[in-house]
């Protein structure tokens, strides 16, 4: 597990645990994909550049 990693292989930025119903992979807003901030590994996705994202209505 990554320092960026929370609960069950989650990130911060996660909407939702990976794998739920109505979510997807989706771009980290917080660095754009690239997964670094400021030379350092995104706190949000954790380096990874992508978070799971709630899509639909659920």
């Amino acid at each position: 597990m990554s320092e960026g990693d929370t609960r069950a292989g989650r990130n911060p930025g996660d909407e939702a645990p990976p794998g739920s119903p109505q979510s997807g992979e989706a771009v980290c807003p917080d660095c754009g994909g690239t997964g670094d901030r400021a030379g350092s590994p995104c706190p949000a996705c954790g380096g990874t550049g992508r978070i799971t994202a709630i899509v639909g209505d659920a």
